[in-house]
């Protein structure tokens, strides 16, 4: 019989491991050493854990199916796994340079939009926040245009700033009459 697989010890490695590797930074003397052994130590610890929780998916990525059916078949139960490996993973990626960064980036936006929908709270939006620096560390010609969510969700702020500038210039000119 095969044993149980540990998900609860794989899933807090995986965060003890990225608080490790996001604390020491590239500051450290063997920082990108360092960085790239703990994010590929967390990505695999938390591929593990959701593969464990999900199954159905787990067999799907076996299979070679596209991500995006892979993380279709991953529920909120092992959101923050799929979570902690594409933060992981990308940390390793970048930490590689731009060309394995662009070859994945796809996957990653894969299994951070699913994230984002399962639990878009999670680490204070962090699927969302881990979107924004994939798309920041990633060239140019690498990424292709803005998500619509993202530049609607700038013309919203854009909207709110102007309506607020339009209010306090109409309450300053209620003030009354000069003298």
């Amino acid at each position: 019989m095969v044993a149980p697989v540990p998900v609860e010890a794989l899933t807090a490695a995986a965060r003890a491991r990225r608080m490790r590797f996001e604390r020491a930074g590239l500051s450290a003397p063997d920082g990108l050493q360092e960085t790239v052994r703990d994010a590929s130590g967390c990505a695999d610890d938390a591929g593990r854990a959701w593969a464990a929780m999900a199954p159905e998916a787990a067999a799907a990525a076996a299979a070679a199916r596209p991500m995006a059916e892979v993380v279709a078949r991953v529920g909120a139960r092992a959101v923050e796994p799929l979570y902690l490996e594409a933060v992981c993973k990308a940390a390793w990626l970048r930490a590689q340079g731009f060309t394995p960064l662009i070859e994945t980036r796809d996957d990653l936006k894969q299994m951070l939009g699913r994230v984002a929908q399962l639990a878009p709270d999670l680490d204070e939006a962090g699927a969302e926040r881990e979107l924004g620096k994939l798309y920041s560390a990633l060239p140019a010609y690498g990424c292709p245009p803005m998500p619509a969510a993202i530049s609607g969700k700038r013309a919203r702020i854009s909207r709110r700033r102007s309506r607020g500038s339009l209010r306090r210039a109409r309450g300053s000119s209620s003030l009354g009459p000069s003298a």
